[in-house]
């Protein structure tokens, strides 16, 4: 997952610097649909509520089945060493500008 709020000035940077290359172009780390999901509700509605899907309803309403990547970000964490993970550039990014008080 990207964090385009973060990862665009990066972008321009990467430019600035001459980066050439294979990167892959996203925040380091994982994030699940419910820790998403959960941080929705403890930022922007305490009353959120959801139910997941299982496997067997999840396949009667999908075309292909799903499946969980997980990018080696580490080239641009070297080079950009502030990088936030992608649970922290999105509570940086997303869901603290928009939490409700």
């Amino acid at each position: 997952m990207t964090v385009l709020d973060e990862l665009l000035p990066i972008s321009i940077e990467m430019a600035k610097r001459n980066c050439r290359g294979i990167w892959n172009f996203t925040n380091p780390g994982v994030v699940s649909h419910n820790e998403i999901l959960e941080m929705y509700r403890d930022y922007i509605d305490p009353g959120f509520q959801w139910v997941n899907f299982d496997l067997v309803e999840q396949a009667k309403v999908i075309v292909a089945p799903r499946s969980n990547n997980e990018l080696d970000a580490s080239k641009l964490k070297q080079e950009f060493p502030d990088l936030l993970s992608i649970k922290d550039s999105i509570i940086k990014f997303v869901f603290e500008p928009n939490k409700k008080t």
